[in-house]
Formats: structure tokens, C-alpha cells, sequence
């Protein structure tokens, strides 16, 4: 199987399970269409391929680094994502969907905002460990080759719910927008509600 074919696989296992930053995702998207979702993508995948190369060049030695940071990492993770989703439910109501295309400033200020949130999410620094530790002492027939796999497979999969999700955007009616993103917003309130629980139960 070539390096390439096994990044993509890598990469579409690391972004198709259900989570917190699919739940914004998909939430940014019914709520201000697909261009600003596609940035949103466009963040994570980015903290996906970065991921990718230190976890592919660096290996087995930045297990113990992130061993360390870890539980921080995760008290940090849960209050954000309990944080975004009590402020989603707030504002749930009172949102509607923005109106023309988003300017260059606000498309920027989703990206990096998707990228710190990326950044701190526990199952996508778990799964660059594993990745890390599956590579340890071994060499990819292509490395290059592998990291764009990861990073392809991961904008593919973030460009289809946002595509998913804008293509719903000011065509839904208030009370159905609401108790989606209502759900949307619950979602990413008990994640970030079960790191905490698990940080504090060990």
C-alpha cells in the first residue's frame, strides 16, 4: 500500500468520528453558511497535518512531552468546550443567519479559532500518540507522501460537513435552527462535561 493511500486512511479515521469540533463545525455552518464552516475546516486539518509531522519525524519522543502537558490539557479542553457550548445555547435564540458573504477578517478569525480549538482536543492528540508510537523506529517508503495523506483526507472530510451544513444555511426555519444548534451545542457541552469527569475520576 503506498504512503500516500495510508495517510489518507490515517487521515479520514482521525477527522470521521463524531465529535466536539464537528459539532462547531457543523453548527458554524447552518449558522453562517459554507464559506466561514470551510475556514473552520480549513483550522483543524491544519493542526492535523502539523500533528502529522511531528508526530511521523519526531516519533516516539514526544510521547513522554505530551504525557506530561496531558491532564492540564485536558481540564483546559473540557472548560473551553463546556464554555462554547453554554455560550452557543445562550445565543441560540437570539442568532440568525448572517446575511452576504463573510469578509476576509471574520474568514481569518474562524480559521486560527479552529486551530486553537483543534489544537487542545485530547482525541486528536491521542490519536498523533498512537500515530507517533506506530512509527517509532520505522520509516515510511514516503513520509512526505503520508503527511499529505492525513491532511487531504482530513480537508476532504471537514469541506463535506461544511458543504453538508451550508448548504442548510437561511433556508431552515428559526425554531428548527434553534433546536439544532441547541443539539449541536449539547453535544460539545457533554464532551467537554466527560474529559473533565475523566480527569477527575483518573
Amino acid at each position: 500500500m503506498s504512503s500516500f493511500l495510508t495517510g489518507l486512511i490515517a487521515g479520514f479515521a482521525i477527522a470521521m468520528p463524531p465529535g466536539a469540533v464537528t459539532s462547531l463545525i457543523v453548527r458554524i455552518g447552518l449558522q453562517r453558511g459554507f464559506p466561514t464552516a470551510l475556514a473552520a475546516g480549513w483550522g483543524t486539518a491544519t493542526v492535523d497535518g502539523v500533528y502529522c509531522v511531528v508526530a511521523v519525524l519526531a516519533g516516539a519522543a514526544i510521547v513522554p512531552l505530551l504525557g506530561a502537558i496531558d491532564p492540564p490539557l485536558r481540564v483546559l479542553t473540557g472548560l473551553v468546550l463546556v464554555g462554547l457550548g453554554l455560550r452557543g445555547i445562550l445565543a441560540a435564540r437570539r442568532e440568525s443567519p448572517s446575511a452576504g458573504s463573510p469578509d476576509a477578517r471574520a474568514l481569518v478569525a474562524t480559521y486560527v479559532r479552529f486551530i486553537a480549538i483543534t489544537m487542545v482536543n485530547p482525541a486528536t492528540l491521542a490519536y498523533f500518540i498512537a500515530v507517533a508510537l506506530g512509527f517509532a523506529g520505522s520509516v515510511l517508503n514516503d513520509a512526505g507522501a503520508f503527511i499529505i495523506g492525513v491532511f487531504a483526507a482530513s480537508l476532504t472530510w471537514h469541506a463535506i460537513l461544511a458543504v453538508l451544513s451550508g448548504s442548510l444555511h437561511g433556508r431552515l426555519s428559526p425554531n428548527a435552527r434553534t433546536v439544532l444548534a441547541v443539539v449541536a451545542n449539547a453535544v460539545v457541552i457533554a464532551l467537554g462535561a466527560r474529559i473533565l469527569v475523566q480527569v477527575l475520576t483518573g
